[in-house]
């Protein structure tokens, strides 16, 4: 069965400007690499892949403007207790909520159910086996929290296929689906 998510890929540069905030000062944890960087916008998981394919279709039909986005701030899940993820934000604007509405009813029209949890857009940096005692990962964050990209055009998003590995999960695209381009 194929591990399914819909993604917004990002761009080399933003990868590169990204990946820029590793560094050694957090603990011991798994950190995104670069190939993996990316927004998701839904994650579907496991379905047979008659599913599949049928969300594949569904996702054809979207119809949403390109739009720019920038990364802005970092953060850590959960917010409040001790962190299991470290994350990198992304500005939730107006384009990117519709996007990621429009996606969401196109999955909705083949059976599928959202989370229930509000959206937050963000890019996950590194995660960590067990979680962090109270207070780990804060000097760090603070010491980003103005860290930002610039804005890159999003003119496609994908629906990707994930396949776990003992080193990460690996993944792969399964169809790109093109932003209609604003008129000039």
């Amino acid at each position: 069965m194929p591990r399914l998510f819909v993604a917004i890929d990002l761009p080399d540069a933003t990868k590169d400007r990204v990946l820029s905030l590793r560094q050694d000062d957090l603990p011991p944890g798994r950190w995104t690499r670069r190939e993996a960087l990316h927004l998701t916008l839904h994650f579907i998981g496991d379905v047979p892949e008659a599913v599949a394919r049928a969300y594949q279709r569904a996702l054809a039909k979207v119809n949403a403007p390109a739009f720019d986005m920038r990364i802005a701030g970092v953060g850590q899940f959960p917010a409040e207790a001790r962190p299991r993820v470290i994350w990198a934000g992304v500005e939730n604007t107006p384009a990117l909520r519709a996007l990621h509405e429009a996606a969401g009813k196109a999955l909705e029209s083949e059976g599928f159910r959202r989370e229930r949890r509000r959206f937050h857009p963000h890019i996950t940096l590194m995660r960590f086996k067990k979680p962090l005692r109270r207070g780990l990962a804060s000097r760090w964050i603070q010491a980003h929290l103005d860290f930002h990209t610039a804005p890159f055009r999003v003119e496609q998003f994908a629906l990707y296929e994930s396949e776990l590995k003992p080193g990460g999960a690996e993944y792969a695209k399964r169809a790109v689906y093109d932003l209609v381009a604003k008129p000039v």
